[in-house]
């Protein structure tokens, strides 16, 4: 008996030594873990139009925007570029409430100059919540609602296009700070003649004008910048 025990004393001494070491490693690696939070966010705004407002010419009530693939590019580097998010996201412009963070992520620290993403129609592979971007006709890129003239319309692009937008100034991006890019929508400036005046968005012979304005970004429709306090205004 004395032997016996003496047997299992020998053998179990050393398996609970190696328990207890096991336990005391990960309880070390607990404590040691850190985790990166996300440094950039990405915001949204809508520009209005007050005086088509007015004088009822051109009222926007819905402006939606699908895209895809946002990489942010390093600075004195033209191939050198640092994806974002993938998406696709929706972009929902409110005309009246200012800037609104649609996305966040962590980027590593460095300078970037430029914005790049997709104007994306919807694939037949991809799902989203919003049924506006599919229909019987097709999918969609771009949904746009509100009244001509006083007569509601629905305006759809099924067109996609690659914008790339240079920042004003360069965007500093810290491993942990937290900066902020807002990108600037004109919705309205897609619905204007070359002879600067608003074109009817249920005719379909304007159908290329409003679509070459969208993708073109002629009289920079779109536009990014760094605004770090998030007041609509470059830094």
């Amino acid at each position: 008996m004395l032997r016996l025990k003496a047997f299992f004393t020998k053998i179990m001494l050393p398996i609970a030594a190696l328990l207890i070491l096991a336990i005391a490693n990960g309880c070390g690696d607990n404590n040691v873990t850190t985790t990166q939070t996300d440094n950039l966010d990405m915001s949204v705004m809508g520009s209005s139009d007050t005086t088509a407002d007015n004088i009822g010419i051109l009222v926007l009530d819905t402006v939606k925007v699908l895209i895809k693939d946002i990489k942010l590019n390093v600075a004195n580097a033209n191939q050198d570029s640092t994806n974002f998010k993938v998406g696709p996201y929706i972009l929902y412009l409110n005309m009246t409430t200012g800037v609104n963070v649609i996305t966040t992520a962590m980027i590593p620290a460095g300078t970037y100059d430029k914005v790049k993403f997709d104007i994306h129609k919807l694939e037949d592979s991809e799902t989203i919540s919003d049924p506006d971007f599919i229909d019987i006709n097709g999918r969609y890129s771009i949904v746009v609602k509100g009244r001509y003239n006083g007569v509601s319309f629905v305006f759809k692009s099924n067109k996609s296009a690659h914008q790339k937008i240079t920042f004003p100034g360069h965007l500093q991006v810290s491993e942990t700070g937290r900066a902020n890019i807002t990108l600037r929508i004109k919705p309205y400036l897609w619905f204007i003649s070359s002879t600067n005046i608003y074109i009817d968005p249920m005719d379909p012979a304007n159908l290329n004008d409003i679509e070459n304005n969208i993708k073109d970004n002629i009289n920079n429709n779109f536009k990014c910048f760094v605004d770090n306090d998030r007041n609509g205004q470059p830094d």
